[in-house]
């Protein structure tokens, strides 16, 4: 019996070590910025709505989809890449950032453009639109 013990009193002893290894290792679950290696999923139904939603309010005045310059960053190719900001901070465009700044686009200014984005213009859409245009960001992404 004692064997038993011994045993079971190890495993539990080495699982315990692994899951405080695990819980102490200075990574955050859920934060941090996208893995430029990994593959950029996309809801294609979000995608082509958030389509609809870049043509009927304005986006595509500013932002272009092919890749050509406009008084806004282009969207070809923005999801996923690193963008430098006027900051000096270099940020990966995860849906974190494409969120933001479409939110509050005064706070990441890209190097190379000014800050003429109306502030206040996510306030006009909903949180599923805002959804719905990340979604067609990242779609133009290759």
């Amino acid at each position: 019996m004692r064997n038993w013990a011994e045993g079971v009193f190890a495993l539990v002893i080495i699982v315990g070590l692994g899951a405080a290894l695990f819980m102490f290792s200075g990574e955050t679950l859920g934060e941090g910025t996208t893995d430029t290696t990994a593959p950029i999923t996309v809801d294609p139904d979000a995608a082509v709505r958030g389509e609809i939603i870049a043509g009927s309010t304005g986006c595509l005045a500013c932002h272009t989809t092919d890749g050509t310059p406009g008084s806004g960053p282009t969207w070809r190719g923005v999801a996923g890449s690193s963008r430098p900001l006027q900051s000096d901070e270099v940020v990966i465009a995860d849906d974190v950032y494409l969120t933001n700044s479409i939110l509050d686009p005064g706070s990441q200014v890209v190097v190379g453009f000014d800050n003429i984005m109306p502030p206040d213009y996510g306030d006009s859409l909903t949180e599923f639109e805002v959804g719905d245009l990340v979604e067609y960001v990242k779609s133009l992404a290759g």
